[in-house]
């Protein structure tokens, strides 16, 4: 079962630190029912909480995804991993970016979730080095399992051998890495190898299969950068890394608990926990201009921290979409597909002998402001 529950007035528990709280879901489901849209004076942020407000932050058209004045991280701009950031349309607002968006997303939809699911079990074979499943090789696998079998479906050359797709899923984690405001120097630095490493990659690789060669046709027909598109893809292969991460790390756990139910298909038990134990637990957003916002005269520059994990304790997005994949104009289009990504990665470690009960005894959470990833030990 779930540690304790903790009040509202627990002095140990704040937005941010929610995140890696042995059970902050009370804590939330407080906030989004008695405080759903308020102003944070410690933090600095305003917080949305609600099931409403999240909805209506997130789709405002003034609530932007970066500072109107800081398109780039800070400790990234001048790196390649700044340039990298720049170009990603997660990261930016605005009609510069819609037509590859219109691009993607279509190409997304192509790639069939049970065609995921076998030929991750094909690459967890790969990935399989014959040895003791200890806690470090599961955290291995949550880490690079996803991201290798998304970039294998696009049609990228990771399954030549373990080699090359543990390289490439481990600059991808550091890319991913180096954006978190909680990066130090040297992980900082790390994201901006990572980032050339990616690049130069993405640059020699000739997919002969996939969706990658048509997308890159219709860019070129479209007038779109090559350089965009590249960036965009390593961009999908950063969002299978982390949240997915945690999302099947979290599924192993609630197994080891007990709290869902065992023999259940690891891709249905993947859904559940995605809305029971959210993988990322909050995301920005960043007022262009000042507005109206639930009820509140919100100024440019201010800065709201939206609690997906929070409106999760009331229900789905729109009635069946886990809240942790977003709403609105950036709503992540690959919910599906992580899901079932991250239920192929348990389902690959159970076949391998993972003990969730062992599991659930012994793991702590990743330092994050956004996302919940368990580490096991």
């Amino acid at each position: 079962m779930l540690p304790a529950a903790v009040s509202d007035t627990d002095p140990a528990i704040d937005p941010l630190s929610a995140v890696t709280h042995p059970d902050p879901y009370p804590y939330y489901r407080e906030l989004a029912t008695h405080r759903p849209f308020f102003r944070d004076q410690r933090l600095g942020l305003w917080v949305a909480a609600g099931a409403r407000e999240v909805a209506e932050v997130l789709s405002h058209p003034e609530c932007r995804v970066r500072p109107p004045a800081q398109p780039v991280p800070p400790v990234l701009a001048g790196s390649p991993a700044g340039d990298l950031f720049g170009r990603l349309i997660r990261m930016n607002d605005g009609a510069a970016h819609a037509p590859l968006k219109g691009l993607l997303m279509p190409m997304l939809a192509t790639i069939d979730a049970s065609i995921a699911a076998h030929r991750a079990a094909a690459l967890a074979e790969l990935l399989d080095a014959d040895t003791a499943l200890s806690a470090g090789r599961i955290n291995g696998f949550l880490f690079t399992l996803p991201v290798v079998t998304l970039a294998d479906l696009l049609g990228l050359p990771v399954a030549v051998d373990r080699a090359t797709a543990a390289a490439a899923a481990g600059h991808v984690a550091a890319f991913a890495a180096a954006q978190s405001p909680l990066a130090d120097a040297n992980a900082v630095q790390a994201g901006a190898d990572a980032a050339q490493w990616l690049g130069n990659w993405l640059a020699d690789a000739v997919p002969a299969a996939g969706p990658l060669p048509s997308l890159h046709q219709a860019a070129r027909a479209a007038g779109i950068d090559a350089q965009a598109v590249s960036a965009n893809t390593i961009g999908l292969l950063v969002q299978a890394c982390e949240a997915t991460a945690a999302l099947a790390g979290n599924t192993l756990l609630h197994l080891g608990r007990g709290t869902v139910r065992a023999g259940t298909a690891p891709e249905v038990l993947a859904a559940q926990v995605a809305v029971l134990d959210p993988p990322v637990q909050n995301t920005r957003r960043f007022l262009a201009a000042d507005a109206r916002l639930c009820g509140h005269d919100i100024k440019a520059g201010d800065a709201v921290l939206v609690l997906l994990a929070a409106a999760s304790c009331i229900g789905m997005a729109d009635g069946k979409r886990p809240w942790t994949f977003g709403h609105g104009r950036h709503a992540c289009p690959g919910d599906r597909l992580a899901q079932a990504l991250a239920g192929a990665t348990v389902r690959a470690l159970l076949a391998r002998g993972a003990d969730p009960a062992a599991l659930a005894r012994a793991f702590r959470y990743r330092p994050s402001l956004n996302a919940r990833i368990p580490h096991f030990c």
